[in-house]
C-alpha cells in the first residue's frame, strides 16, 4: 500500500511537562477532559495538569513516583497531538511507537477516546501488580546486531533487545542489575549509553505475567471498525478489522519493537513525509534511517517540514520569533539529541555537555555551526562565548539574547536532574558537509569509528603539508579556488569566515587531521590565518594531541 504521509505517535518519551500550556484547540481539550474522567473511574487523579502546567513533574520523576499518571499522560499527549495535526494534514497511515500504538489505533477509530484511555489504565495497573522486580530500559549507540551480541555476552535472565530505533540506536530492557552490567561493559567498549525514564522493562520477557493480566482485564473493551490505515511495528504489517488488536497490544508488552524496519518498509512503499505527533525525537530517528524524506513535529506548529536526511532543520524560521528561553531550550534539546543519537528526554537543560553527554570541545564547536544555522545567528556572535557554556540551559539564554528574542517571563529552564549517561560517548569524526547540510546518519559513537581521512596527513607531515591540506579543505567548503585561499589570508577580513563559520570548520579540521578531544577548541578559534592554524595543528599532531 502506498502511504505518502505518515503520522508517528510516540510512547515513552512523548510526555513534556506543560506541552499544551495555553492550548485552546477543542480537539486537545476533549482528549484531556476524557482522560481525566477515565482516570477518575480508576480512583486516580487527572493528568491534564501534567500537560498544561510547565512546572509539572518531569518524566523521570513520574516514572519513579506515579507510573500510572505517566502512561495516561503519554496516551493523551500523543492522541491530542495527532488530532490537532490532522486539521492541517490528513495522514495516509498511522504508526505508534511502543505504547503509542494505543493512541494510533484510537485515532484510527479502533477504540473511542475513553476506551483507549481505559486500555492504558488497565495496562498501567497490570504492570504495577505483576512486574516481578525493578527494571527499566537502557539506550545504546549501537546497531541492533551488536547490541544483541552484547546482551548474549552478559547473559542475564530477563535481559533483551527491546527496541531498534535507528541504525545506531538500540534499546535494551531488563532487571536493574543486568542493565548495570550492560552499562559497565558498554563503558569499557566506549559505547554511549543513556538510561531512559521508563518505569518498567518494556518489550521483554519480564512482563509476561503482566501481559496476561492486561489481556484478561480488557476483554470487554469494544473494538470498532478502523477508519484509517495503521501499520504496527510489532506486527510488522498493517492491521485490519480482522486483527485482534487487544491481543496485539498485550503481546506488545513482551515483543520487541522494530521501529527502524517499519520506517524503512513504509519508505520503500512510498512514504515521503513523516509527522511526529509529540516530542519524543521520532522525527530525528526517521531522518537517520531513510534518505530523502521530510519530517516535522507537531510541537512546533510554525515549522516548515524539515527536508533531507540529517538532524538539522532546514528552516531557520522553525523557531517562532516570540519564543523565549524555554522554547529555545526545547529546540536545542531536539537538535542535540538528533545529532548525538540520544532520546530527547536524556538531553536535559542542566546536563553538563561534556561530563554528562560526552560533548568535548571539538564536538561543541561543530554543534555551534548547527546552532547558528538553526536560529539564524549572524556573524557578530562571539563564538568563544558560546563555546564556554557548559549546559544547554546556559546556551539557550545566550541564543535567546543573540537572536533578539524576548525572554518569556518566568520561563526558567527545567531543573530536574538529568538521566546521566553511564558512559560518556567518544566523539566520532565530523563529516565534511556543505554549510547548513546534515549528516546522513547520526554520529557514530563506537570505538571502531575511525575518521576516514585521518591518514591523509602522514605522521611526518610538517607545517607546509598541513597548510596545503587546510587550503584544500577550506577552498572546497567555501567554494573558492585553492589559489585564493592563501596561508596569510585573514580568515574573516579576506575570506569572510566569521566566528560561527570558524567554529563549524573546526569540527571538519579535527576530523580531517584526527585531532582528539583534548585539543583546546578556543585556542584554535583564536587563530586568524591558515598559516597560524597549520602551526597549531602540526604541533598538536606531533604531541599526539
Amino acid at each position: 500500500m502506498a502511504a505518502e504521509t505518515v503520522f508517528l505517535l510516540p510512547g515513552q518519551g512523548g510526555y513534556v511537562p506543560g506541552m499544551f500550556a495555553g492550548e485552546t484547540a477543542t480537539e486537545v481539550a476533549e482528549v484531556l477532559h476524557i482522560a481525566d474522567a477515565v482516570a477518575g473511574e480508576f480512583g486516580r487523579g487527572g493528568v491534564s495538569g501534567l500537560l498544561t502546567d510547565p512546572d509539572a513533574p518531569d518524566p523521570a520523576t513520574l516514572a519513579k513516583d506515579d507510573s500510572f499518571a505517566l502512561q495516561l499522560a503519554l496516551y493523551a499527549a500523543a492522541l491530542a497531538s495527532a488530532r490537532r495535526a490532522a486539521h492541517r494534514r490528513n495522514p495516509d497511515v498511522l504508526v505508534g511507537h511502543s505504547m503509542g500504538e494505543i493512541a494510533a489505533l484510537t485515532h484510527a477509530g479502533a477504540f473511542d477516546i475513553a476506551d483507549g484511555a481505559r486500555l492504558v489504565c488497565h495496562r498501567a495497573l497490570a504492570l504495577l501488580a505483576h512486574c516481578p522486580q525493578p527494571g527499566g530500559m537502557l539506550a545504546l549507540t549501537l546497531p541492533a546486531g551488536r547490541a544483541e551480541h552484547l546482551v548474549r555476552a552478559v547473559a542475564a535472565p530477563g535481559l533483551a533487545v527491546a527496541v531498534t530505533n535507528a541504525p545506531r540506536h538500540t534499546v535494551v530492557s531488563g532487571p536493574e542489575e543486568a542493565l548495570a552490567t550492560v552499562a559497565r561493559v558498554a563503558s569499557a567498549l566506549e559505547v554511549g549509553t543513556v538510561r531512559l525514564p521508563a518505569p518498567f522493562p518494556f518489550h521483554g520477557p519480564l512482563l509476561g505475567v503482566a501481559a496476561e493480566a492486561f489481556a484478561a482485564a480488557v476483554s470487554d473493551v469494544r473494538q470498532r471498525p478502523l477508519r484509517a490505515l495503521v501499520y504496527s511495528p510489532v506486527a510488522g504489517s498493517y492491521v485490519t478489522d480482522a486483527t485482534d488488536l487487544k491481543a496485539l497490544l498485550a503481546r506488545q508488552l513482551t515483543a520487541p519493537v522494530p521501529f527502524l524496519a517499519a520506517v524503512r518498509e513504509l519508505h520503500a512503499a512510498g512514504a515521503q513525509h513523516f509527522v511526529e505527533c509529540g516530542a519524543a525525537g521520532l522525527a530525528g530517528l526517521v531522518r537517520r534511517s531513510v534518505p530523502d524524506v521530510s519530517t516535522e513535529s507537531t510541537t512546533d506548529t510554525s515549522a516548515e517540514p524539515t527536508a533531507g536526511t540529517g538532524p538539522v532543520p532546514a528552516s531557520v524560521d522553525a523557531a517562532t520569533p516570540g519564543a523565549g528561553v524555554r522554547d529555545v531550550l526545547g529546540e536545542l534539546r531536539e537538535l542535540y539529541a538528533g545529532t548525538l543519537g540520544y532520546p530527547v528526554e536524556a538531553v536535559t537543560g542542566d546536563a553538563d555537555l561534556e561530563a554528562d553527554l560526552g560533548i568535548d570541545s571539538l564536538k561543541r564547536a561543530e554543534m555551534l555551526g548547527k546552532v547558528s544555522t538553526r536560529f539564524g545567528l549572524d556573524a557578530s556572535v562571539d563564538g568563544g562565548r558560546f563555546l564556554a557554556q557548559s549546559t544547554l540551559a546556559e546556551l539557550a539564554e545566550l541564543v535567546t539574547a543573540a537572536a533578539g528574542r524576548p525572554t518569556a517571563p518566568g520561563a526558567a529552564p527545567p531543573t530536574a536532574a538529568p538521566p546521566t549517561p553511564t558512559a560518556a560517548p567518544t566523539s566520532a569524526a565530523a563529516p565534511t558537509l556543505a554549510p547548513g547540510s546534515a549528516p546522513t546518519v547520526a554520529p557514530t559513537l563506537v570505538p571502531d569509528a575511525v575518521p576516514a581521512s585521518v591518514e591523509i596527513a602522514g605522521e611526518g607531515a610538517g607545517v607546509r603539508d598541513v597548510l596545503g591540506e587546510l587550503r584544500e579543505l577550506y577552498a572546497g567548503t567555501l567554494g573558492y579556488p585553492v589559489e585564493a585561499v592563501t596561508g596569510d589570508a585573514d580568515l574573516e577580513a579576506d575570506l569572510g569566515i566569521d566566528s560561527l563559520k570558524r567554529a563549524e570548520m573546526l569540527g571538519k579540521v579535527s576530523a580531517h587531521f584526527g585531532l582528539d578531544a583534548s585539543v583546546d577548541g578556543g585556542r584554535f578559534l583564536a587563530q586568524s590565518t591558515l598559516a597560524e592554524l597549520a602551526e597549531l595543528i602540526a604541533a598538536a599532531r606531533a604531541t599526539g594531541r
